[in-house]
């Protein structure tokens, strides 16, 4: 089924005006070195900021969002120190910019706008968003700040950029981490989380299908079965089971120890299966790279440990298996 003419979703190896991050507060995620709040969320944000600066050391602008103006007058404050500190050139410095928008999370890709392109102009999607399933399925609840991500974002990025930018809401409940494009009308996703009743319970495949390839432009839809087991959070997302790395190739997540990691090496070898049969929208078969998963882990008494009871957010457990 063919998707609108009049817009295009561009790859991700595709030129950026920026890259946009949500700067880590969410304390029942993230956890911190000490229970001190000077501490919260210390050590995921430190690796943050070490990540921005890769990023802008190669040229790309990082915008840095915060939960609030205090948290955003402290990230700045931060960087000026570790900047006075090192020797990177101060044009990596310049390339990071501090602004505010509130969120329940910190998972830009999901809550954030998808960019498509329609004529000259950069559309932001604003896709609906239930915190991965709504309040009685969900990872939290509520998710009011979450839902207004996409339409500040935007707003932001009009104001910093040269491109003309338009915000445009789609009626269909999704996360960006749930869909992958190849950049020429090809989509990537998993039935295991679109097909999930606790997104959009009303809507048939082909009617999910139809929307998703509309609203970005896209031809065609290669629907894998599941994602990685214990990705009990997101349903199975595409992101972190495959990805096109150019048109017609894809990195497939493998697991080849039955044994050690029964749920992972049925999944890959189902989702194996079908792109071995597929086509994308050009009609060209599809090269699978296979990319080794790393062994079962599990949540320790450390990690649990850090992590701050929130009232509406599921605690994590000692010997809950991760979702890698």
């Amino acid at each position: 089924m063919k998707g609108s003419t009049v817009t295009k979703w561009p790859a991700e190896w595709a030129h950026h005006l920026a890259c946009i991050v949500i700067y880590p507060h969410n304390a029942s995620v993230f956890r911190s070195s000490t229970p001190s709040i000077a501490s919260k969320c210390d050590l995921a944000r430190a690796e943050v900021r070490n990540v921005a600066r890769a990023i802008s050391r190669c040229g790309e602008r990082v915008l840095l969002f915060c939960d609030s103006e205090e948290e955003a007058n402290t990230l700045k404050r931060v960087l000026r120190q570790e900047h006075a500190r090192s020797d990177v050139d101060p044009e990596v410095f310049g390339q990071i910019s501090v602004h505010v928008c509130e969120s329940d999370d910190s998972w830009a890709r999901d809550t954030g706008p998808t960019f498509v392109f329609s004529d000259t102009s950069l559309i932001g999607l604003d896709w609906k968003f239930n915190a991965y399933g709504g309040p009685h399925d969900g990872c939290y609840w509520p998710c009011n700040k979450d839902q207004k991500v996409a339409s500040i974002m935007c707003h932001v990025l009009r104001n910093e950029t040269s491109q003309s930018m338009h915000h445009r809401p789609v009626d269909i409940i999704l996360e960006g981490g749930s869909i992958h494009t190849d950049g020429e009308g090809t989509v990537l996703a998993t039935e295991e989380c679109l097909l999930n009743p606790n997104r959009n319970p009303s809507l048939s495949k082909p009617e999910i299908e139809e929307k998703v390839l509309s609203a970005l432009g896209c031809q065609k839809l290669i629907w894998l079965p599941r994602g990685l087991a214990a990705d009990e959070d997101t349903n199975g997302h595409i992101d972190n089971m495959a990805c096109f790395t150019a048109p017609g190739e894809i990195v497939l997540s493998w697991c080849d120890d039955e044994e050690a990691d029964k749920a992972n090496y049925d999944r890959c070898r189902e989702a194996m299966a079908v792109l071995e049969l597929a086509t994308d929208a050009k009609g060209r078969s599809i090269r699978v790279h296979k990319l080794m998963v790393p062994p079962p882990m599990w949540y320790t008494e450390e990690e649990v440990g850090g992590m701050e009871l929130v009232s509406g957010v599921p605690p994590r457990d000692i010997g809950e298996r991760l979702a890698a």
